[in-house]
């Protein structure tokens, strides 16, 4: 009996490695085929696809917010332009304005004779002598404040004083008296 439990020992250790044989052969054939490894690979190919696609629509949201901030300063900035365009062609205007009226500045006496040609439609001949004219134009004063000026200038256009003459009185610019006259009404 010894012997044929020996022998029945020996069958089931054959059978069991006939069988680890054949199931570890099956078992690493269908671990290692190519149809698994194909799956695998394309398995992994797809996460990675999908990951590429997440960042590329991702990057893509933010270039086109930043498109769209650029546009905003690209507008804004073409709205300054022409802001500033438009006041250096003002300035220009003013430059050339301000060019011609001191090319064509009168003296006090030439400004006053040429106020009452206008106003009162008299001859040359009945114009005041330059001496009585000097004695009518006042002399400003040194250093005017802002009110006393503005005061100063409605007065001597009350008298009947032109803008220009105003001016050259109290030596300051054409434009400014304008400005003042224009503020104090």
């Amino acid at each position: 009996m010894d012997a044929q439990l020996a022998l029945l020992f020996s069958a089931l250790a054959l059978f069991f490695s006939f069988f680890s044989f054949f199931f570890f052969k099956f078992y690493l054939k269908k671990r290692t085929s190519h149809e698994r490894i194909l799956s695998d690979v394309r398995d992994e190919v797809e996460k990675l696809l999908k990951s590429i696609n997440e960042v590329t629509d991702r990057d893509i949201s933010l270039i086109e917010e930043r498109q769209k901030n650029l546009r905003t300063l690209l507008q804004e900035t073409e709205k300054r332009i022409s802001v500033y365009i438009k006041e250096v062609e003002r300035s220009q205007e003013a430059e050339a304005v301000h060019a011609q009226l001191s090319s064509q500045r009168k003296s006090p006496e030439e400004a006053y004779q040429e106020l009452g040609k206008k106003r009162y439609k008299v001859k040359e001949q009945a114009l005041l002598p330059l001496e009585e004219l000097k004695e009518n134009v006042p002399e400003p004063e040194k250093e005017v404040p802002d009110k006393a000026l503005n005061e100063q200038i409605v007065s001597l256009l009350h008298s009947g004083f032109s803008v220009p003459l105003i001016a050259a009185s109290l030596k300051i610019s054409v434009a400014e008296v304008e400005s003042r006259i224009r503020n104090e009404e």
